[in-house]
């Protein structure tokens, strides 16, 4: 189990406490590993037995379990910023592409596909698919609205904010799912209006990254994508768990995906000017 994954699955257990001795070890993940208990109870302001109760909520038998994966996840971590800086390499296209590569490649060990397995099912089992996002992540939702809506998913982009965006969630009911799109420093703008819905009986999925895992009003899913050290990467990521999002959907449901896109085409053809 990575610390990552096992963060992400108890987050709604932790405490302020908790939640600052997390902050830390996701601030330095090159340094958290080496850190002693003292040392990290030290800098959270929290006592070492609350360093070792965080590690044993998280599902490690203790602390050095818990540093093991702690360990395990920063050698995934390339520091493109420092190698730069001790290089001498000039900023490239070769050198963005790689920081990308480096993200991609980290994302199966840091969301495991049950993630998006569950994501699928609310999608599946939804009556309506809501895509709430701006800004940045906005090609993002017409992607998913486009896949959405070609396999037969009712799919509406929620895109404004303020009196528009909750008018918007004012028509979510229960039994549908919002598939939320927003990173940490946005995410406190819409968190009690998520946190409204899923209470009203709504299913939501928030797509974020990693820097929001300790936020205090997350839902019950979540998919956290990593940065790379240069705190880049997370757009390209968030796009690749938007195709597997799909290509699950598509395998897990293809009758259904087949048959929409059948009528699709036949509606199409009546759309095309007669000789």
């Amino acid at each position: 189990m990575t610390f990552h994954a096992a963060l992400e699955r108890h987050n709604q257990r932790l405490t302020e406490a908790d939640r600052r001795i997390g902050s830390m070890l996701l601030a330095d993940p090159r340094g958290a590993p080496f850190l002693r208990a003292a040392e990290l109870a030290r800098l959270a302001d929290v006592h070492e037995s609350s360093v070792v109760r965080f590690a044993q909520k998280l599902g490690f038998a203790g602390y050095i379990e818990m540093r093991e994966a702690l360990k395990a996840d920063s050698m995934l971590v390339a520091d493109r910023t420092i190698a730069m800086r001790e290089e001498g390499e000039p900023f490239s296209l070769a050198m963005v592409v790689a920081s990308q590569v480096e993200v991609l490649q980290r994302l199966p060990a840091k969301i495991p596909q049950e993630r998006i397995d569950e994501c699928v099912d609310a999608i599946r089992e939804a009556s309506t698919v809501w895509l709430v996002g701006h800004g940045l992540v906005l090609p993002l939702i017409e992607f998913m609205r486009n896949k959405l809506s070609r396999a037969g998913i009712a799919a509406v982009p929620v895109t404004e904010r303020g009196l528009e965006r909750a008018t918007a969630l004012a028509g979510v009911e229960a039994g549908d799912t919002v598939l939320a799109f927003a990173l940490h420093d946005e995410y406190d703008q819409v968190a009690r209006q998520l946190l409204a819905v899923e209470a009203a009986g709504a299913t939501v999925v928030l797509l974020t990254d990693e820097d929001a895992l300790m936020a205090s009003n997350l839902p019950a899913q979540v998919i956290a994508i990593p940065r790379d050290r240069a705190r880049h990467g997370v757009l390209v990521a968030m796009t690749a768990i938007c195709y597997a999002i799909h290509y699950a959907l598509v395998h897990r449901a293809g009758d259904d995906v087949r048959a929409t896109r059948e009528r699709i085409d036949e509606l199409v053809k009546l759309d095309e000017p007669t000789g």
